[in-house]
């Protein structure tokens, strides 16, 4: 599990221009869209009402990376696909074929968004388990075009005896993840509060932008579960027919 996530910062940093561009193509609009209206509606829409208002983020927040996210984040994974091939996908070749798989990636998110709710609202536990079960749907859909419950049969499979790991390195990505967000929020805010400023628009959607790249690892980290997993299957399949 650590090796997965050292993997996928190396591979992250070899080719942060790539993912940052592809993350930036939804989240450079969508962080200007969300500061905004955090800096100049949603205060007098809620009063100054601190919960409300992050209430009111936390959906818009929520409904960009619901209608953009299959985009983004089959793109990344297209990517991280070919260069674990050797290749050298561009932006461009990347973005295309994640909006061909687009519309199967959001359709096969929502029903199995459904069984987990529905597995939360039983019991937590239930729930956790159909999402570990579930883990490598993303990747299925956008590289092998499987869809729906045939999608979700396939995660079951390969993260058959791999879902601890899952979990303990989705658990560590967070950790990481949110050390990382400290940090990036100190480094540039911290020239602003010895200016006496509490808040400036562009800093706060540079800082909107970098947290959401940053973010994006955890992607690559389940990419890889999904890439060992396929290598094992193949090389079971092969060892059966010798």
């Amino acid at each position: 599990m650590i090796q997965k996530i050292r993997e996928a910062i190396g591979l992250f940093a070899a080719n942060w221009s790539l993912f940052s561009l592809i993350v930036l193509t939804v989240w450079l609009p969508g962080s200007i869209l969300l500061v905004y209206l955090r800096l100049y509606v949603f205060p007098e829409a809620t009063g100054g009402d601190e919960f409300r208002l992050a209430v009111q983020e936390f959906r818009i927040s929520s409904a960009i990376e619901f209608a953009f996210g299959p985009l983004y984040m089959g793109a990344m994974l297209y990517a991280a696909s070919q260069l674990k091939k050797g290749l050298h996908p561009t932006y461009s070749e990347s973005m295309t074929h994640a909006a061909r798989r687009s519309f199967k990636l959001l359709g096969t998110r929502i029903g199995t968004g459904l069984l987990i709710f529905v597995g939360l609202i039983a019991l937590i536990i239930p729930g956790v388990i159909l999402s570990l079960r579930f883990a490598l749907i993303d990747a299925i859909v956008v590289l092998e075009g499987i869809e729906g419950s045939s999608a979700r049969n396939l995660s079951v499979q390969l993260t058959r005896g791999k879902r601890w790991n899952i979990l303990g390195a989705v658990i560590l990505t967070f950790i990481l993840l949110i050390v990382a967000t400290f940090l990036v929020s100190f480094i540039l805010y911290f020239p602003l509060e010895l200016a006496g400023q509490n808040e400036n628009f562009v800093v706060a959607v540079i800082c909107e932008c970098v947290i959401n790249i940053l973010l994006s690892l955890l992607t690559l980290v389940l990419f890889l579960f999904y890439w060992e997993a396929k290598n094992e299957q193949s090389d079971g399949l092969n060892h059966d027919n010798q």
